[in-house]
């Protein structure tokens, strides 16, 4: 199936760097740590939901859990994407670590898992660099008495009808580098900096039910985009209008995450579960078909639900062997049946299930949590 624009940027911006584990010095961009791994978890769940491919691993040093958004062998680029985070996102509080942990755990290991699972690298002193967000690029967000340093922005997303969404957001993209380079929330103004790069900048737009809009911008000359201007404050306003999916179209539902090799979906799935059921309910004549994909072809233990049907808790569940076909069944059968206890008749969707024969990205690399999703097609409209 058509795998669209913005899903491959998505995709390509969530990318790391798979470098060997025993010859390179890696920086991690941090934007929280806890002695509890359930509240490491809780917080990674939130990240990602903010289309952050956020991880978590074990620092043996102090033994806190680390979330972070970036693993990297480029300091400078560590660097900079810290300084972004601290500046244009809500993760003020984002940090640099430099070093290597001695064990390093997947995100989604249970705790009776880790010793079996731990990689013990080359003992290296640990250095924690604080980045100083004086030096970053300043985006505070509409106080009138602030300087602005750079250019004033602010973005106005809206449906088709003229209906305001107020909870989106806009990526500014670097498609030569794969990486998500700032994330404004719309309808607010942004101080944003000139690029590095010949003063180009690539806005994408995309919420889950709607048809992404990608936008390239001249940093000297933000006029030239259609249906651009200039309000009171000399902020450029840039229009984004969305349009709901139909027949033929499909989408990735990117916040919809699952444990490894299990059915369950982590707890902030659930809010985008939600929009599809609105979507459906506000379009009556939608007909979708469910795709539901694994990571690997390989057998394996299969996590599946309980007799209490728990979507977001791995507490009843039960393992059996099964196939990468089968998990991928199952996690769609689980979507259709969430649709079905809120209030979506079943004829109105139906499944398929892929296995991991379409996968996004190898199935070893660092992002091959990615080949784990959902994904929606429209059949009717």
């Amino acid at each position: 199936m058509k795998i669209r624009s913005l899903q491959r940027i998505i995709l390509a911006l969530m990318l790391l760097t798979s470098s060997s584990l025993y010859a390179q010095q890696y920086y991690y961009v941090v934007i929280a740590s806890y002695s509890d791994e359930d509240h490491a978890e809780k917080y990674m769940g939130y990240a990602r939901s903010k289309q952050f491919d956020a991880q978590r691993m074990l620092n043996e040093e102090n033994k806190l859990w680390y979330v972070y958004v970036l693993k990297t062998t480029d300091r400078e680029d560590a660097i900079l994407q810290t300084k972004r985070l601290q500046q244009q996102t809500e993760f003020k509080d984002t940090w640099l670590y430099s070093g290597t942990p001695n064990a390093v755990v997947s995100e989604d290991t249970e705790k009776k898992d880790l010793e079996e699972i731990k990689q013990t690298l080359p003992p290296e002193e640990p250095v924690i660099a604080r980045v100083d967000s004086s030096e970053a690029i300043s985006t505070k967000t509409e106080p009138e008495e602030t300087k602005v340093k750079g250019k004033l922005f602010k973005f106005i997303i809206q449906t088709a009808e003229g209906e305001p969404v107020e909870l989106a957001e806009v990526h500014d993209v670097d498609y030569r580098r794969g990486r998500d380079l700032a994330t404004f929330k719309a309808n607010k103004y942004v101080d944003i900096s000139k690029p590095a790069k010949k003063g180009q900048m690539t806005l994408v737009c995309g919420i889950f039910g709607y048809k992404e809009v990608v936008k390239k911008i001249d940093y000297d000359d933000p006029g030239a985009v259609p249906g651009a201007s200039q309000d009171e404050r000399g902020a450029w306003t840039i229009p984004f209008t969305l349009e709901r999916m139909k027949k033929g179209d499909a989408s990735v539902m990117y916040h919809v995450s699952f444990y490894k090799d299990a059915v369950i979906m982590l707890p902030g799935s659930k809010a985008e579960l939600d929009e599809l059921v609105n979507m459906m309910k506000m379009d009556p004549n939608y007909v979708i078909k469910i795709h539901g994909h694994s990571n690997g072809t390989n057998k394996r233990k299969i996590i599946d639900l309980g007799k209490a049907k728990n979507y977001f808790s791995v507490t009843g569940s039960y393992q059996h062997e099964g196939t990468s076909k089968e998990l991928s069944r199952l996690r769609a059968e689980a979507i259709q049946r969430f649709l079905s206890e809120n209030g979506i008749e079943k004829d109105r969707s139906s499944i398929y299930a892929w296995g991991g024969l379409n996968m996004l990205v190898p199935e070893n690399s660092n992002s091959a949590k990615l080949n784990d999703r959902i994904e929606i097609e429209i059949l009717k409209d």
